[in-house]
């Protein structure tokens, strides 16, 4: 046997979204909040990502020997190198501007003609 469509229900809750009372703004506030959510929410996302990334490119050090980049390691991975005096700032390049520097080039015949 089938259901009657229940056509008060669906009356007395149309009539509470669509008068202007508590139930149909809370509704909206709540619809709203949500259209917020989807729209703020990936830039939150991403906002946080790359804060997390910033905080964590910060804390890698890179080994002064061999250039591995290691987080929290007390010797490096790769060739066992020291970095227990190694700071993560000191691993960045040197404060001298790149137009200044002087780069010595050596020409060398790797031809192997005599």
């Amino acid at each position: 046997m089938q259901r009657p469509i229940p056509w008060l229900w669906i009356t007395v809750i149309g009539l509470l979204l669509l008068a202007p009372g508590f139930t149909a703004r809370l509704f909206f506030d709540v619809l709203e909040g949500f259209a917020l959510l989807l729209v703020f929410g990936p830039l939150v996302l991403a906002g946080a990502g790359f804060l997390a990334w910033q905080w964590f490119r910060r804390r890698l050090i890179t080994c002064p020997a061999c250039g591995t980049p290691s987080f929290g390691a007390a010797t490096c991975p790769a060739c066992g190198a020291p970095l227990i005096g190694v700071s993560a700032s000191s691993t960045t390049a040197s404060e001298q501007p790149a137009s200044s520097a002087v780069i010595d080039v050596e020409v060398r015949d790797v031809s192997g003609e005599p």
